[in-house]
């Protein structure tokens, strides 16, 4: 026997609504079952940025390392070539690789294809490598010129480098931007998170330090220690080879966490404008 689920009337066999009120009979129709979706790293946004780094890395670690070493090492012998004849060639060269290493560590944070060939992508044409040396020096200038303030200047520049931080991503993903926009961009993005991303770089080297100095006490003791100066040492190397990619990431992820929702935005917003 059957009752209306709305009055509580008796129903017939067959009917499809109810006489008394006329709701609809049928059983209701499960609920569809929750979409899972990937769970959003939970803490502080630097350890968030951490997490999201970590998964793009297992991605593709190999490729991303050894393009990111090779860029590297790339830096260090143009540096050391030109820089001989043409000084200023060791200060434009680095600038150039960082740009390019940015667009890289963007294109694995978003588990896109990675290509060695693209770290000479800032050098292909005459417009690109002057936007970029104009972006990346116009920074580095103001930064020179803030750590010039007697007493206060070595803070005030360590502050300024973070609040310049996504210059050389903007330069990547925004190039309608000039020098200048380029910088005023970045200033306005990181209000308020300039302490997140200087605690992105201080939790992972204050790590590094408490353990190469607990290996290096473990270090001097007899007979053993000298098992414990070969880890420092094995350590200090992987940090060397690895630590360039994994803050690389780090740094892709918080332009894409303070700037990257805009951008999307605006594309979705776009066709609708149209």
């Amino acid at each position: 026997m059957a009752f209306c689920r709305n009055c509580g009337t008796q129903l017939d066999d067959g009917v499809s609504f109810c006489p008394n009120c006329g709701t609809a009979t049928g059983e209701q129709a499960a609920p569809a079952a929750p979409v899972k979706t990937a769970k959003e790293p939970s803490g502080p946004l630097f350890w968030r940025i951490y997490m999201k780094a970590f998964g793009a890395l297992m991605e593709k670690p190999f490729k991303l390392w050894g393009i990111s070493l090779l860029g590297t090492l790339l830096t260090g012998v143009f540096v050391a070539l030109a820089g001989v004849a043409v000084p200023a060639f060791a200060i434009a060269i680095p600038m150039l690789f960082t740009v390019s290493l940015a667009a890289i560590f963007l294109k694995g944070y978003h588990r896109e294809q990675v290509f060695c060939y693209e770290l000479f992508e800032t050098m292909k044409d005459w417009k690109t490598i002057k936007r970029v040396l104009a972006g990346m020096g116009w920074s580095y200038l103001w930064i020179f010129l803030w750590s010039l303030i007697p007493i206060a200047g070595p803070i005030l520049a360590i502050i300024k480098g973070y609040e310049y931080g996504l210059v050389p991503y903007i330069l990547v993903k925004k190039p309608e931007l000039n020098a200048v926009k380029a910088r005023e961009l970045s200033i306005e993005k990181t209000k308020g998170f300039k302490g997140q991303m200087f605690l992105a770089d201080l939790v992972v080297y204050a790590i590094i330090f408490a353990a190469v100095a607990i290996l290096f006490g473990l270090g001097m003791i007899k007979y053993v220690g000298i098992l414990f100066l070969i880890i420092m040492v094995l350590l200090l190397i992987c940090v060397g080879v690895l630590l360039p990619l994994f803050m690389g990431i780090v740094h892709a992820a918080f332009y894409e966490e303070l700037i990257g929702d805009e951008e999307k935005t605006v594309a979705e917003e776009e066709p609708a404008a149209e």
